[in-house]
């Protein structure tokens, strides 16, 4: 399983210390890890998923759980930082920015805009992001 970054912020808020009820059937949810593989990122990131719908929740990490972040519109806590998939899933170069609830108790989705627009990331933007625990 791999850790968070040596240089990561300090003043991350903690991820969910329980498992998250899924928002979308009520079912319980259970901790996986992901592949070593993944290629978006993620090697090695707990998560939390849906036992009964499989709906993937939220990550049980801190990375992107930033106190300035916006909080969720449902449960008030600070929202998670993070991006769109890899291009093999979203057929761009770029990868968006979005928060998400960091409790993955509630659907809370919202894009982060800059200059009226949906925030981008090159690679070398993601890359470094990561390594700093800010998505």
């Amino acid at each position: 399983m791999s850790s968070l970054p040596q240089n990561v912020r300090p003043d991350l808020v903690p991820p969910p210390s329980e498992p998250p009820i899924c928002f979308q059937c009520s079912g319980p949810s259970i901790k996986r890890i992901t592949q070593e593989g993944n290629p978006n990122g993620n090697a090695g990131r707990p998560y939390f998923k849906c036992s009964s719908c499989s709906k993937f929740l939220v990550f049980a990490d801190p990375r992107g759980n930033l106190p300035e972040n916006p909080p969720c519109q449902e449960c008030g806590e600070p929202s998670k930082q993070q991006i769109t998939g890899s291009y093999s899933q979203t057929q761009s170069p770029f990868r968006a920015l979005h928060y998400v609830c960091s409790l993955g108790k509630c659907d809370f989705y919202e894009p982060v805009l800059e200059a009226g627009r949906q925030k981008v990331l090159t690679a070398d933007e993601v890359t470094s992001m990561i390594s700093q625990g800010l998505i």
